[in-house]
């Protein structure tokens, strides 16, 4: 059994809620816990809160970390301005939600955690990476001595932007060049797995209260982005500590902090400045959506 941490930008795409989901019925996982990242990240440890009392896991502990980035502001975006973007009310919020308690300092946690637990711990990492990043700069020992780092992140087959690196890139640069083992499941292959109609549709007849809160959160999501399907990102990446369901690929890989901010230069061979990545480079799509219905028993 891997023990696990999951770090999660949960509340605004739907897809960290079917992972998280997904994950708390993962036979093979101890969830260690669960922490928070990127702007009001109170509210998103209150909304993970809510899914694992759904899911019959309310002793899973939930951190809320970092909100802002390293370098640049919350607020670079048009649809992130407002008077206080960081404190801004993530899409599937309700806030009958706020009755549960915040844990802060996800980055002690993750620390201890690290120290602890060492290569049997695994941390799925889908969101801006601020919190593993903090993590890193300010216990290096410790955080050096996990085992390894799921990423939903990055574009690595062609040079272009994906928005968890592109919210922080020096915080990807951190992480990534760590010497951490780095497992990145990006753009390259996650967009191939949308929830499909029929399996959105049967999460929403099932009974169960984990599946009734996801089919809830979609529709928030739906109407507030106008967006009918979802892609997969997050699940894939949980997935993939799992089950074969990515192949992965050694490549050498730089975030570009200047030019093409959240992008990813790549290389095959080593280089020097770049560093050593597990990159996906191809998707089992039916053994991923066999392992989801799976677990999320719908």
């Amino acid at each position: 059994m891997k023990k696990v941490i999951f770090d999660t930008d949960i509340g605004d795409d739907i897809d960290d809620a079917f992972a998280l989901a997904a994950l708390a019925a993962e036979p093979e996982a101890e969830l260690l816990g669960v922490t928070t990242v990127y702007r009001n990240t109170a509210q998103r440890a209150r909304l993970a809160q809510k899914l694992l009392e759904a899911a019959g896991r309310a002793e899973v502990p939930v951190f809320a970390g970092e909100g802002i980035p390293i370098k640049q502001p919350i607020g670079l975006f048009a649809w992130e301005e407002g008077p206080s973007p960081e404190q801004k009310p993530v899409c599937q919020w309700s806030e009958e939600y706020a009755a549960f308690p915040v844990r802060t300092d996800a980055v002690g946690f993750l620390a201890e955690s690290a120290k602890r637990w060492g290569e049997d711990l695994i941390l799925f990492a889908v969101g801006p990476l601020i919190n593993l990043a903090r993590a890193i700069e300010r216990f290096p020992d410790d955080m050096k001595r996990i085992g390894a780092i799921y990423t939903m992140g990055g574009r690595f087959m062609q040079k272009e932007a994906e928005w968890n690196i592109l919210c922080d890139p020096e915080a990807a640069e951190i992480v990534y060049s760590s010497g951490i083992p780095v497992y990145a499941v990006g753009l390259d292959v996650t967009l191939r797995c949308t929830l499909e109609n029929g399996l959105l549709e049967r999460v929403s007849a099932s009974e169960r209260e984990t599946n009734r809160t996801l089919a809830l959160w979609f529709d928030r999501w739906s109407k507030h982005f106008g967006f009918a399907k979802s892609v997969m990102h997050d699940p894939l990446a949980v997935a993939s500590a799992f089950l074969p369901v990515c192949r992965f690929e050694r490549r050498y890989v730089r975030a570009d902090l200047e030019s093409e901010r959240g992008a990813f230069l790549t290389e095959r061979t080593e280089k020097a400045g770049y560093s050593p990545v597990n990159v996906a480079v191809d998707v089992d799509r039916e053994m991923f959506y066999d392992w989801l219905v799976s677990r999320i028993g719908c």
